[in-house]
Parts: C-alpha cells; sequence; structure tokens
C-alpha cells in the first residue's frame, strides 16, 4: 500500500498557542493544535561539579537519574 502524505507545521497566530500541524493523505486531513510548551521549566542542569551547587538539589538530581535506570514495573 502505497500512500502519500503530507506534513505542513505552522507558527502559532497567538502567543498563546503553540504550532499547528496538518497531515494530509489521499483519504483525508487532520490538523493539531499543540500546546505551547510552559515557560515556567526548570533550568536544565549544568555540567559542573557537585560540589558547585546545593547539596540537597544535587541530590535531587541524582535520584532523578538513577531512576532512570530502573527497570519498568
Amino acid at each position: 500500500m502505497d500512500i502519500k502524505k503530507t506534513i505542513h507545521v505552522f507558527e502559532p497566530l497567538s502567543e498563546k498557542d503553540g504550532a499547528q500541524v496538518t497531515i494530509s493523505t489521499d483519504s483525508g486531513r487532520k490538523t493539531f493544535q499543540l500546546a505551547r510548551p510552559s515557560t515556567e521549566q526548570e533550568q536544565p542542569p549544568l555540567a559542573i561539579e557537585s560540589f558547585a551547587i546545593n547539596p540537597e538539589y544535587y541530590a535531587e538530581l541524582m535520584k532523578r537519574v538513577e531512576s532512570l535506570n530502573q527497570p519498568v514495573k
């Protein structure tokens, strides 16, 4: 089965909205309005030594990294 697809991404018309994505095939078209990412995100950690940041914050980061390596239950 050979389906021709076209994907278009448009900049949002409003500051509150995210990108608008349109996917078209031979049989139809669907448009999605993506949510704008939150601006209240935490800053990514810097590549620095552990002693250069708050020890509690460093411990929290290390727990989060360790949780990524846990097997899925």
